[in-house]
């Protein structure tokens, strides 16, 4: 299954790619062959599927609950730090 050329400059521009020519011929190929073989899932019959939010029956949450504590012992909780600053931990810049 080919798929239309339009179909794939548009996901192109979607995704900030910018594709060639050559590049448009061969993602309508792939693209097109992917969208096909998961089109063989509409075949399933699943009339007799219960429809089901979570994977686990007994699925709650793992983690501790988020408290303030208030740690008297600085000197000791930063001492690993490889750097700090007004008694924090300092990080690298994420952005």
């Amino acid at each position: 299954m080919k798929l239309d050329r339009d179909v794939i400059i548009d996901l192109g521009r979607q995704v900030y790619m910018g594709l060639s020519e050559q590049e448009i011929e061969e993602l309508s190929d792939v693209v097109g062959n992917m969208v096909e073989e998961t089109n063989v899932l509409n075949e399933l019959d699943t009339s007799d599927v219960k429809p089901d939010v979570a994977v686990l029956d007994n699925y709650y949450n793992v983690f501790r609950k988020d408290e303030v504590v208030d740690y008297k012992e600085k000197e000791l909780l930063l001492q690993n730090a490889k750097e700090t600053y007004n008694n924090m931990f300092k990080i690298p810049k994420v952005m």
